[in-house]
């Protein structure tokens, strides 16, 4: 058994896995953003404890496994590259 850390179990999405605080609407009632699973707050959150399902979130939809960024247009595969600013180098 391994331990499951308790961050986000209780806002994370157990049909889909989206993180929302919005999706939290009352201490019993939750009802995803995204895709609109409704559960009770703890039962959801006791699904993602037993599926390992805490911590870190999962990527998004939109932002995940080379999938494109609504805000951006990019892909989000590649990490950002610095960018350069100062005094040019003669």
């Amino acid at each position: 058994m391994e331990d499951v850390p308790a961050p986000y179990t209780s806002l994370r999405c157990s049909a889909w896995g989206w993180i929302a605080k919005d999706s939290r609407k009352s201490q019993a009632e939750f009802v995803c953003a995204s895709c609109g699973f409704t559960c009770n707050a703890d039962e959801n959150a006791a699904v993602n404890v037993a599926a390992g399902q805490g911590g870190i979130p999962r990527p998004r939809r939109t932002a995940g496994a080379g999938g494109v960024t609504a805000a951006t247009n990019r892909s989000s595969t590649r990490e950002p590259q610095p960018v350069r600013v100062g005094i040019p180098l003669p």
